[in-house]
């Protein structure tokens, strides 16, 4: 029992040793620092600091960072003040290093006070490295006011520094907050690589973004944003059946809204084929997917979405599916026995084709039809070839 009472006090001696040690060291360092006469002195005095990469230097960089933050106000000579960023960098970098989670707000104030946009921007990156998600909403709404124009930036250098590092930081903070400034960062008329790495932050910020893309979707009356809505979820880590449930709704506005102009009439487009798109790669035996497609086909906005949905429905493999392609099917053969002339046979033999890859037997009846409805050769002889794959 002696024994191990003599070795815990030996330990808590050790301990207690170490403490007071670190005590002394970071004492000693906050007094060279603090009468340090130049700031070239305070540079190589926080370079040794900064290379110890000890966490009990934390309390001697953070009155650091205070310290320099409040001279600043007394320095009116450009040269000098580029060596205090200089210095203020070294303090905010290693800190971040450092985990130093009780140093968030003194960072995030960094970032609002100082006018180097680098120097914000590095403070701004060690607020995410640290992980202090309690200024996630501050962070996302500076962004928002970047990618509007509020906050006004004349080099665009150095806006893109800010927007890349509001960006970063919010992918490490991953909250809900943050995922819309980013979206429209994504969008936004910066320069590639910033867009690239907008794009990589939606995808790790969250998981599943269905619902904020959504409400995005709904809110946004530009078509070719909500266009941008289905990419971003396409990409998304989302499970496969929320990305059909964001297709839906998306076919189901490009099927309601009407375009003004031609602008916006390419936008309508590309949004309705690529939730068609999404629709045929996820959707499987969804019903409701299954008449959105329809209603894509016979309001013929073009050849190209006509054929894109019933790729769509064919894809599926589901009865419910074969029963409106029939139906389709049935229509068109009574146009074209009425003698209806139609300018080309594609979308005819679309729909033969994914009756076919169905291979239901609901199609049998209207693919017989086409024996006897006028049809072209070609077209015949692709309906015998349909019936051939029905089960």
């Amino acid at each position: 029992m002696c024994f191990v009472r003599k070795k815990l006090l030996i330990s808590v001696l050790v301990l207690l040793s170490a403490s007071l040690f670190a005590n002394e060291v970071t004492a000693v360092w906050t007094r060279l620092y603090s009468t340090a006469a130049t700031t070239e002195q305070k540079l190589a005095i926080m370079t040794n600091i900064v290379e110890q990469h000890s966490r009990d230097m934390i309390p001697v960089l953070q009155d650091a960072l205070t310290e320099e933050l409040v001279n600043l106000e007394n320095i009116s000579d450009s040269t000098e003040r580029n060596r205090v960023y200089s210095l203020m960098r070294m303090v905010v970098d290693e800190l971040g290093d450092l985990k130093a989670t009780a140093s968030a707000d003194s960072l995030y104030v960094v970032s609002e006070e100082v006018d180097d946009p680098f120097l914000q921007a590095a403070a701004i990156r060690a607020v995410g490295r640290i992980g202090a998600a309690g200024h996630a909403q501050k962070i996302a709404f500076h962004l928002r006011n970047i990618n509007l124009g509020i906050t006004d930036f004349t080099v665009k250098e150095e806006v893109e520094t800010i927007v890349s590092a509001c960006v970063e930081t919010l992918e490490l903070l991953r909250r809900p907050v943050g995922f819309s400034p980013v979206f429209f960062t994504a969008i936004g008329r910066y320069s590639a690589p910033v867009i690239k790495r907008a794009e990589r932050a939606m995808i790790n910020m969250i998981d599943d973004p269905t619902d904020l893309l959504l409400e995005i979707l709904t809110y946004e009356n530009d078509f070719a944003v909500k266009h941008q809505v289905l990419l971003a979820g396409d990409r998304s880590k989302a499970p496969e059946e929320r990305k059909v449930f964001l297709a839906k709704e998306a076919l189901d506005q490009g099927l309601k809204y009407e375009a003004s102009n031609r602008v916006q009439q390419v936008s309508l487009s590309n949004l309705r084929t690529r939730a068609a798109n999404m629709l045929k790669q996820y959707a499987g035996a969804d019903d409701e997917a299954f008449i959105l497609l329809d209603q894509m086909v016979r309001k013929s906005f073009s050849m190209t979405e006509s054929l894109t949905a019933l790729e769509a429905l064919g894809a599926s493999g589901s009865d419910a599916a074969a029963r409106l392609l029939a139906a389709y099917l049935g229509e068109l053969n009574a146009r074209r026995k009425e003698g209806y002339t139609f300018s080309s046979e594609n979308v005819v033999r679309a729909t033969i084709n994914a009756l076919g890859n169905i291979g239901s037997p609901i199609g049998r009846p209207a693919l017989i039809e086409v024996e006897f409805s006028n049809w072209s050769g070609d077209t015949r002889r692709l309906a015998r070839s349909a019936l051939d794959k029905l089960r």
